[in-house]
């Protein structure tokens, strides 16, 4: 890029401030809110806090859901859809005495916004600083408050869709701009969002949330803004199993827990050479093209966007219930990847053969068995001539790891196979205490998430280093093989 691109943003951060700073605003819909009141922006909720007496609010406060509102401010009008709002806290029955009430609710719309147009849209999150600087490949922009940032801009193509994605940080809070440079509906926008922010948060290991402002405009500049809405998500979260890790520091004081784990930590010390530390691992940078092609996966394949979220979520959960967790979302990867790349597994024995050698003879042998209902003959028959020659599962979840130039380990290859016992119900083994069991169930579960990892980063065409997380963590049979924390792909 020869030239910086320069943002308009102050026009959209207007916008969001004109709800952020919210109060004194009327509402409709309900009768007793008075106009001295104020917003408060939160993790999955909105909240609208004003001081009345029960008297004054009664009835509205005894419906469970509140119709539809109307808030009206001295820049504009928004609308809470109907039962999106209640009533959150106790209310005291005193009758002439103020209280504090809180609407509660998790959409706000501005009323200039038509639900079926198009616009040019502008999907915005709170976020950390810095939060891809130096980890994913990125170019320079200027914005309108006269700042340059440097490695901030992400240019995404969607089906050659082009996608802006930037951060800007104003009045010590940072935003992840997503923005679109054609007139989309929201549906579209909302889908190729969803695809870039699941595909971020895998490379960065986060669920993104908290809240978000969709901003429209009909100017493909945002100088002038038709409307806002704001929408409450779930709290942002970190995700504990890293994948692409970038700061060797807190590598170093993890692998410092367990002294069977030193021999790893020589290794990595071994490659930081001179008299000044070096702790960024750029080794670990996606490329511009690599996440475009991981936001691509995502974006043509719901069954890819949902695993990969899933890689993400399922850190977050209870290690008895990562490992089947894991291995349904490396069956959903492989599937979706044979599907899009046209990979197909090969029968047990070359068909020609099955069909003229071993066919005929099940089905000889099967006209043999007395007592044999004619239904029973009838599925048995066709299970010989369509799907005994199939590959086991097991083969099917291993088949893309070499398409895709990764070679499995033999440990690797233990992980997958306990696939079909998993899905059969076999979660822990019963001669053993379930709490005995921990440390090997959260061994597998960290195995499993790295093999989904590297399928779905080999398939977005990275290579580089990626974290292994049973090394880290300090699982004892990883490091009794020796496994390096850091596998290169």
């Amino acid at each position: 890029m020869a030239e910086p691109i320069k943002f308009i943003l102050k026009p959209t951060i207007g916008a969001m401030y004109d709800i952020l700073h919210m109060e004194y605003c009327k509402v409709d819909g309900i009768k007793g809110i008075p106009a001295v009141n104020k917003l408060y922006v939160s993790p999955e909720h909105f909240d609208l806090k004003f001081k009345t007496t029960v008297r004054a609010m009664h009835p509205d406060i005894m419906l469970e859901n509140l119709p539809a509102l109307t808030l009206h401010t001295a820049n504009a009008t928004y609308n809470i859809p109907k039962y999106n709002a209640h009533f959150e806290g106790t209310i005291h029955m005193d009758a002439t005495a103020d209280q504090p009430f809180d609407l509660r609710f998790s959409k706000l719309t501005q009323s200039t916004l038509a639900t079926d147009q198009q616009y040019f849209w502008r999907f915005i999150y709170p976020v950390d600083s810095n939060e891809w600087f130096l980890k994913i490949d990125a170019y320079p922009y200027n914005d309108d408050y006269g700042t340059s940032h440097f490695r901030n801009l992400i240019i995404c193509d969607l089906d050659g869709h082009k996608m802006n994605l930037f951060a800007s940080k104003v009045d010590d809070t940072n935003w992840m701009i997503i923005e679109s440079t054609e007139p989309v509906t929201y549906e579209e926008m909302d889908h190729r969002v969803m695809s870039l922010t699941i595909a971020l948060g895998f490379a960065l290991g986060k669920r993104y949330g908290d809240y978000c402002f969709h901003v429209a405009s009909d100017e493909p500049t945002f100088s002038q803004i038709t409307g806002v809405e704001a929408l409450a998500l779930k709290e942002t979260k970190g995700c504990p199993f890293r994948v692409l890790n970038h700061n060797n520091y807190w590598v170093e004081l993890w692998l410092g827990e367990h002294e069977y784990q030193q021999y790893a930590l020589d290794e990595l010390k071994k490659q930081q050479t001179g008299e000044v530390r070096w702790y960024y691992n750029d080794d670990a940078a996606l490329t511009m093209d690599a996440f475009n092609k991981l936001s691509q996966l995502c974006y043509t394949s719901n069954d890819m966007m949902l695993a990969t979220s899933m890689l993400i979520d399922g850190t977050m959960m209870n290690i008895e219930y990562q490992k089947p967790f894991f291995h349904v979302v490396l069956e959903t990867i492989t599937s979706s990847l044979m599907k899009g790349e046209k990979i197909s597994l090969p029968p047990t024995m070359p068909q020609e053969q099955y069909q003229n050698d071993v066919v005929p003879v099940l089905l000889e042998a099967l006209n043999t068995i007395p007592g044999l209902t004619e239904e029973a003959n009838r599925i048995f028959s066709q299970r010989i001539e369509h799907n005994l020659n199939t590959a086991p599962n097991a083969n099917k979840l291993e088949i893309c790891f070499p398409k895709f130039g990764y070679t499995l380990s033999e440990a690797d290859g233990e992980a997958i196979k306990k696939r079909n016992s998993t899905f059969h119900g076999h979660l822990s083994n019963d001669e053993q205490l379930l709490r005995n069991q921990y440390n090997d169930m959260l061994a597998m579960s960290l195995r499993l998430h790295k093999l989904c990892s590297i399928l779905l980063l080999k398939a977005a065409g990275f290579s580089g280093k990626v974290l292994n997380n049973e090394v880290l963590f300090g699982m004892k049979a990883a490091c009794e093989r020796k496994e390096s924390v850091y596998i290169e792909i």
